[in-house]
């Protein structure tokens, strides 16, 4: 966490006192308006598209002493990150086991932008979570008129109080591990596995990423297809929707830490990647089996 969090958040404060900022919001303001976030959540989403959700925040943390926002601005924001987030790396894994760069990679950037519309929509049109962001549990917060040696210590602070967030989360993951929820969850969501064309050969492993994360879905994955004991169909869908939707339990509760609401961090993320997954499905399935290898698939490498 410090590894990824302290670079980022000295590179924001650089970009801040020399003026970078404005001019790459300037950049990105377009494709953040459309899901109706400030132009310089931008930073926020490619840092992380780039790094990873950690990286998210500690950009996130640095911008907001300078700008005012609402809980469903923050859960949009968020939102989206978790669907789209370290790609560099966790599509390194999906193209490991057999699924084209391009496409994973390209099916999280536009299903996050696509739901962080939705959900933006959704709340304005209930006028849902527009309360200005409390952050006030947070021991130290940054401020806009810090100078370097204040931020240094504020700064410090809140990875402190990072730290034990995440290790409170490790406990509670480790946990429902030891008292058998995990397994009980994999067992209750895997019908709507079925649902999205994945045979019954890939629903515990699918669930298995779904809850805890790419990494370790996404391991087993690679396993499985190099031995060839999964479809190339298998490993697409299975990939695309822990690419989609993983971490469930572990990152919508940081995200959450940190101002974002559970109907959209958590709640709706998975039933819109759910519900997309079931449309995406349809038409891989559609597809003969020479053209959907040509398309989609690249035979897992040892």
């Amino acid at each position: 966490m410090v590894k990824v969090m302290v670079p980022i958040m000295i590179l924001v404060r650089i970009g801040i006192e020399f003026g970078a900022v404005e001019h790459l919001a300037a950049i990105l303001s377009p494709v953040m308006s459309v899901a109706g976030l400030p132009a310089e959540t931008g930073i926020v989403f490619a840092t992380g598209l780039l790094v990873n959700n950690y990286g998210a925040l500690a950009a996130m943390m640095g911008l907001l002493p300078g700008m005012e926002m609402t809980v469903a601005q923050v859960t949009v924001l968020l939102s989206m990150v978790l669907i789209a987030h370290a790609l560099p790396l966790e599509q390194g894994i999906s193209r490991k086991a057999g699924v084209s760069f391009v496409f994973s990679a390209g099916l999280r950037l536009v299903v996050a932008m696509a739901y962080g519309v939705i959900l933006n929509l959704i709340y304005a049109a209930g006028n849902w979570l527009q309360q200005p962001l409390d952050l006030s549990w947070l021991p130290v917060v940054p401020q806009a008129d810090e100078t370097w040696l204040e931020w240094a210590w504020s700064s410090a602070s809140l990875l402190f109080s990072l730290f034990w967030i995440i290790l409170a989360l490790i406990v509670f993951l480790k946990l429902l591990e030891i008292t058998g929820i995990t397994g009980w969850l994999t067992r209750l969501f895997a019908p709507l596995l079925g649902l999205m064309g994945i045979s019954p050969k890939a629903t515990n492993i699918t669930m298995i990423g779904v809850l805890l994360g790419l990494s370790y879905g996404g391991g087993l994955i690679i396993r499985e297809a190099q031995a060839g004991n999964l479809s190339p169909r298998d490993v697409v869908l299975s990939v695309s929707f822990m690419g989609l939707c993983h971490g469930l339990i572990e990152d919508p509760l940081v995200m959450m830490a940190f101002g974002g609401h559970y109907s959209g961090v958590l709640i709706g993320r998975f039933v819109f990647t759910v519900i997309a997954m079931i449309l995406i499905s349809r038409v891989m399935l559609m597809l003969p089996e020479d053209r959907f290898k040509r398309i989609f698939y690249r035979p897992a490498r040892a």
